[in-house]
C-alpha cells in the first residue's frame, strides 16, 4: 500500500489495528458493530482485529455488554517508556513524600483486566519489606488498590467483573463471592477509601484510593501498606494513614495527569 505517492510500504492490518485503538481511546467503549461502522470495516474483519488485540491484552471486553475498551497495558507500556526517561518525576516525588510522611510502604498501580499491575513502590527503612515488585500482578478483588478501582468503575462494569473473578481463598479474610465483594464496594464508595485487611497476605494491612481521570474514571490507584503487628501496637496508625493518603490524592492525581 502506498501513501500519497510515497514509496513507503505499510501493513494494512497494522494500520487498521491502530485505528481501532485510537477510536477506543476517543470513545472509551464500543461494540463490534459500532467499531466496524466508524472505521468502514466489515464485521468479520473487525472481529478478527478485536480478537487479536484482546488476545495480546491490548483490549478488554466488558463481560456484561461485550463491548471493547483499551486495557491498562497501554498505561504500563507508556510508563515503561517514561521510566526509561526518568519515569514521571513529579509523580515519583509525590509518592516518595507520601512514604516519608507515613514511614510506610507506598504502592502505585493501574488496572489491567481482572488484575492490578504495580508500576512504582517506595519502601520504608523498616525490617519488614511490604512494597510490591515493579511489574507484579495481583488479583483485583482482594487488594486495597484493586478494590479502589472496582468501587469507582461504572457500576455495571464493576458488577460484571465481580461475577467474572476466579475467587481464591488466600486467607481467612478473603472475600470469595460477588455478593460479599459488592457489599464491600458500597462501603468503600461511602467512606472514600478501600481496605485490604489481610485479604491477600496474612499480616499485611493496606488502605488505598483511586486517582481519577478527567472523566471521573479510575486511571491509577495508590495504597499504603503496614504490617498488622504495628497497627495493633499503634491504634492511631489507621486514621493517620487514611488522612495522609486522602490529603495526598489531589497532588498525586495532578502529577499523574501533568
Amino acid at each position: 500500500m502506498e501513501n500519497g505517492g510515497s514509496d513507503k510500504k505499510f501493513v494494512k492490518s497494522v494500520l487498521k489495528a491502530l485505528s481501532v485503538i485510537e477510536l477506543l481511546d476517543e470513545h472509551g467503549e464500543l461494540g463490534v458493530t459500532e467499531i466496524g461502522k466508524e472505521l468502514g470495516l466489515d464485521k468479520s474483519t473487525t472481529f478478527r482485529l478485536l480478537t487479536t488485540l484482546k488476545e495480546k491484552n491490548y483490549l478488554t471486553a466488558n463481560p456484561r455488554t461485550q463491548k471493547y475498551s483499551n486495557s491498562g497495558k497501554f498505561f504500563v507500556l507508556g510508563q515503561s517508556v517514561l521510566r526509561r526517561r526518568n519515569f514521571n518525576p513529579l509523580l515519583m516525588l509525590e509518592l516518595k513524600k507520601l512514604s516519608e510522611s507515613t514511614r510506610e510502604a507506598v504502592n502505585f498501580a493501574v488496572p489491567d483486566g481482572t488484575e492490578v499491575v504495580y508500576l512504582a513502590s517506595y519502601e520504608t527503612e523498616a525490617f519488614m519489606k511490604l512494597g510490591a515488585r515493579i511489574g507484579q500482578r495481583r488479583p483485583m478483588y482482594c487488594t486495597s488498590i484493586g478494590k479502589a478501582f472496582l468501587a469507582h468503575f461504572k457500576p455495571e462494569y464493576a458488577r460484571a467483573l465481580c461475577e467474572q473473578f476466579e475467587y481464591e481463598q488466600f486467607t481467612p479474610n478473603t472475600l470469595t463471592t460477588p455478593e460479599a465483594l459488592l457489599k464491600d464496594l458500597e462501603v468503600i464508595r461511602r467512606r472514600g477509601y478501600s481496605i485490604d485487611n489481610e485479604e491477600h497476605y496474612q499480616g499485611l494491612y493496606c488502605v488505598g484510593v483511586p486517582l481519577l481521570d478527567k472523566r471521573g474514571e479510575p486511571l491509577a490507584a495508590v495504597s499504603i501498606s503496614v504490617p498488622v503487628y504495628r497497627r495493633v501496637q499503634d491504634p492511631g496508625m489507621h486514621e493517620r494513614c487514611v488522612q495522609t493518603l486522602l490529603e495526598a490524592a489531589p497532588a498525586l492525581r495532578a502529577a499523574l495527569l501533568a
